[in-house]
């Protein structure tokens, strides 16, 4: 499933790897960009939040030279947990 995160770049980073510590194994390196989206309310109110979707590093330029711009971002939705939707 697909969704469309609509907001204006933050910023982008590269997130901290992980470091088994029995191991010494790492994860590969992340990269995430921050959106400030708009979220509507159902009081009809209207409120902001930091959202960071994690990108390629192929990516990570173009999202980097639209810091300040707003920008859809085609995202898919996973998660370790169960999710909730609704209509919206």
């Amino acid at each position: 499933m697909n969704i469309i995160i609509q907001g204006t770049v933050i910023d982008c980073y590269e997130k901290p790897i992980y470091v088994n510590k029995d191991t010494g194994e790492t994860t590969p390196r992340k990269f995430a960009v921050q959106l400030l989206a708009t979220q509507h309310l159902n009081n009809g109110i209207s409120k902001k939040e930091l959202v960071d979707i994690t990108i390629n590093e192929k990516d990570l330029e173009k999202y980097q030279s639209n810091i300040g711009k707003d920008m859809e971002i085609n995202c898919k939705i996973y998660s370790r947990s169960a999710i909730s939707l609704s209509v919206v």
